[in-house]
């Protein structure tokens, strides 16, 4: 039998891990998420005497368990016990005086609201700058109502000045229009406010000369109904939704826009509102639903002579026409990227044919359709892109549905999300096209 030999008191207790300045395994640590570097301990024992004064931030990313429970491969309410241990663990011992950014990512509502009240005192206690609450739903139809509620009143209630928020992002958790307006007054260094899926939400003003505020995005919040905006920081700007009152007095900076439409609500009422400042827009996103037989229609742009970037999302159905969106691009002469994302149904309306002049365009390096189906109506599209783009450099086209790129799975599931034939047809388009573009097939 092969003997095995074990290490002797004196190497044991030989750490040289332990040896290395603070400083510098403070740094070593500082390159690992809150998980990874509280497991280190085992490697030494002054490790774990370290771990609780990282001037880390803390990132409870839950993303890739959220997918397992929603392919109901997890439970959520299990998954949920473990989580809250392990954030409620870690702020427990954290000794640091300050953080950087607190984010959580996990499905939460309003049932788990004394240990979240618990993780917003904590980060506003230790000087946070980026908070990032994202407890998105597993299930879409999930009740509004149930969803985790900010404590409006602890922050409302006296004129409680954060002095170091500079981003705050909040998915799928009731705030109010008033708590908003008074993080906006009472928080000077405030950049980025992101609100997504919030039922509570339903006017906001941004009005101040003393505003850092660069981005604003108010994302799905379905009882959402008027915004006023006079923002002299402003660079980027988002809203998807149903049609809202929308008034941009004043945004001198705004390069980014962000317009989405939900249940076939039309979004060119926007464009009014916005007509002063697109002329001096460097990117844009649309969202789209159409449905309809005529397909994607877009009304007639004024010339974007600064668009270098433009994307544009289509839920549409495998009868419609792309060819719509023509116009848009060629509103854009000098623009660099373009990236399509289709989400295709199978309804289907008799096609019927249809022509467009080709111009050509000098500046158009790169294309991204993702969601290609194969069928005639994005084959259309790439065909037009590909002939009019005289100096395209590089398209890459995926199969893969836009919701799915990005989110880590194991690689043998993202075949199941595509249309048959959809990798055979980009094949077969890129052999049969004539382009010194490189062509990219995921």
């Amino acid at each position: 039998m092969e003997k095995i030999v074990l290490p002797s008191d004196k190497s044991i207790k030989e750490d040289r891990i332990s040896q290395l300045p603070d400083e510098m395994l403070i740094s070593v640590l500082s390159f690992l998420t809150p998980k990874e570097a509280f497991r280190t301990s085992v490697l030494s024992y002054r490790w774990k005497c370290l771990c609780p004064f990282l001037p880390c931030s803390l990132d409870f990313d839950g993303l890739y368990t959220m997918w397992e429970i929603e392919r109901k491969k997890k439970s959520l309410q299990f998954e949920r016990e473990i989580f809250l241990q392990w954030v409620n663990d870690t702020l427990k011992s954290c000794r640091v005086s300050t953080i950087d950014e607190f984010r959580v990512c996990f499905e939460f509502d309003d049932g788990s609201k004394s240990h979240v009240d618990g993780w917003i005192d904590f980060a506003i206690s230790k000087g946070v700058k980026r908070l990032e609450l994202d407890f998105t739903a597993t299930n879409p139809f999930k009740d509004a109502s149930h969803f985790y509620r900010f404590p409006n009143e602890c922050f409302t209630s006296d004129k409680t000045c954060i002095k170091s928020l500079t981003s705050l992002t909040l998915k799928y958790i009731r705030v109010t229009g008033e708590l908003l307006d008074h993080f906006l007054s009472n928080c000077p260094l405030l950049e980025r406010l992101h609100v997504d899926n919030s039922e509570d939400l339903v006017n906001l003003k941004i009005y101040g000369s003393s505003l850092k505020l660069k981005y604003l995005h108010i994302i799905r919040c379905l009882k959402f109904k008027s915004i006023e905006i006079n923002a002299p920081n402003l660079e980027s700007f988002g809203y998807v939704g149903d049609e809202i009152r929308l008034h941009v007095h004043s945004a001198p900076r705004l390069l980014d826009v962000h317009i989405g439409e939900m249940y076939s609500h039309p979004i060119y009422y926007a464009f009014g509102s916005l007509s002063s400042y697109l002329y001096q827009l460097e990117s844009l996103t649309l969202d789209v639903h159409s449905y309809t037989y005529d397909g994607v229609e877009f009304p007639e742009f004024q010339t974007l002579t600064k668009l270098k970037h433009l994307k544009v999302k289509v839920a549409t159905n495998e009868g419609s026409s792309l060819l719509g969106l023509i116009p848009l691009i060629e509103a854009a002469p000098f623009l660099h990227k373009f990236v399509f994302e289709l989400l295709l149904s199978r309804i289907n309306f008799p096609k019927k044919a249809r022509k467009v002049k080709k111009y050509p365009n000098e500046h158009l390096k790169e294309v991204e359709i993702v969601g290609f189906a194969g069928r005639a109506i994005d084959i259309q599209l790439v065909v037009y892109l590909l002939e009019s783009a005289i100096n395209l450099e590089k398209i890459i086209v995926s199969p893969y549905a836009p919701y799915i790129m990005g989110i880590p799975r194991p690689e043998k599931l993202r075949t199941t999300v595509k249309f048959e034939g959809a990798r055979e047809a980009a094949k077969r388009l890129k052999e049969k096209l004539l382009t010194r573009a490189e062509f990219v097939i995921i």
